[in-house]
């Protein structure tokens, strides 16, 4: 079993104890959604589990998700539900590693140009790629290619 997926169980484990209604429901819920890839992995005999970074990427889809949610949700006023929203994004984020920050991604993003003699907007693609692979869940891809574009044009 992977270390995320040990991580993530011990966690549903302590907040069973701790009586953390929304926690214990959002990780039940990111746990079956793992499950339901593991399913879909195995349908595709690619093997018998999904691997951590796979399980990353799926937790990062969560979290956009539930940030759509919060501004729809605050667009309608159901603060509520906006709340229990980002309590979800707060205990999903928890998982994922150290998350890089603006002026982070500037340098890195600067240093991985010039690693691999990226020249115009057509090189986007394999930027995106390499970064995807050396930062595996601590980029948010959408603004990795927003800064990507300025700094290719």
């Amino acid at each position: 079993m992977g270390l995320l997926r040990e991580k993530i169980k011990s966690s549903l484990d302590q907040n069973l104890k701790n009586r953390d209604e929304i926690a214990t429901s959002t990780i039940r819920l990111v746990i079956a959604a793992i499950k339901d890839h593991d399913i879909q992995h195995r349908t595709k005999k690619r093997g018998e589990k999904i691997s951590d970074e796979d399980i990353l990427n799926l937790l990062l889809n969560m979290i956009k998700q539930r940030k759509e949610s919060v501004k729809i949700y605050s667009e309608a006023g159901r603060n509520d539900l906006k709340e229990r929203e980002e309590k979800e994004i707060k205990i999903i984020s928890s998982f994922l590693p150290h998350q890089i920050t603006s002026d982070e991604l500037d340098n890195i993003l600067k240093s991985a140009i010039k690693e691999l003699d990226c020249l115009s907007i057509k090189d986007l693609g394999k930027l995106i790629k390499f970064l995807k692979s050396k930062y595996p869940g601590q980029l948010d891809m959408q603004e990795v290619a927003e800064k990507a574009k300025k700094h290719l044009q």
